[in-house]
């Protein structure tokens, strides 16, 4: 369950530079990309993020969904962003577009690939790293597999590829324990967000008992 509810108004984007200092040149492609392939920097960026009820936040770090839409740093924000729960982002999508991945497995791996990352933060906290960080996450959107490397639905040809591909392994051990929603405007390029999951009050009373039988074990011994 995630601990912030969805915005009910239309949310305001400000973004106002790169997350760590640069973008680098990518060469993606993949299906439902224009004209088949796309060639430009990539990266995560940083600003903030208004009206947007509980997910409101000066301190935004996101990156981008979507190859085929495009966006400008601006101190002025970008409105009209509806924030929508990832499964049914991408399930839409797929209805759309058949040939991407399934809807629930894209939120799910989105989710396990930021748990990797907030494991241990100094894996990414480069310019190089972020732009390996932004082709993993459009892998994800576009494609099944784990790896840039490899042949499949999404790929690049860049020295960044090998950096994602490595990503994506380690994301893919690990359990998600992030919720992951879609900030998302027709015609204008998509933002992730991800909020830590909370356990369901009934998981929480069920490890209440667990700790206390735990001690309970414990002054026996």
């Amino acid at each position: 369950m995630a601990t912030c509810s969805l915005a009910s108004q239309a949310a305001e984007v400000t973004l106002t530079g790169w997350a760590y200092g640069s973008g680098n040149t990518v060469a993606a492609s993949g299906p439902g990309i224009v004209a088949g392939s796309f060639s430009g920097q990539a990266g995560g960026f940083r600003g903030s993020l208004g009206a947007a009820g509980s997910f409101n936040t000066t301190s935004f770090l996101t990156y981008c969904i979507e190859l085929e839409e495009s966006f400008s740093f601006s101190a002025k924000p970008m409105t009209g962003y509806t924030v929508v729960a990832a499964a049914k982002y991408f399930s839409d999508r797929q209805d759309i577009t058949p040939s991407r991945p399934d809807g629930n497995l894209v939120a799910e791996r989105l989710g396990q690939l930021m748990t990797w990352l907030n494991d241990d933060p100094t894996r990414v906290d480069t310019a190089a790293e972020s732009t390996a960080m932004q082709l993993a996450v459009w892998n994800i959107v576009y494609d099944t597999d784990t790896s840039l490397v490899s042949a499949g639905a999404f790929s690049d040809s860049s020295s960044y590829r090998t950096l994602a591909s490595s990503m994506l392994e380690g994301a893919s051990t690990v359990a998600s324990r992030y919720d992951v929603f879609a900030l998302t405007r027709a015609g204008k390029q998509d933002f992730l967000i991800t909020t830590l999951r909370v356990p369901e009050p009934g998981s929480l009373a069920l490890v209440g008992l667990a700790l206390a039988g735990l001690g309970l074990a414990r002054r026996r011994a």
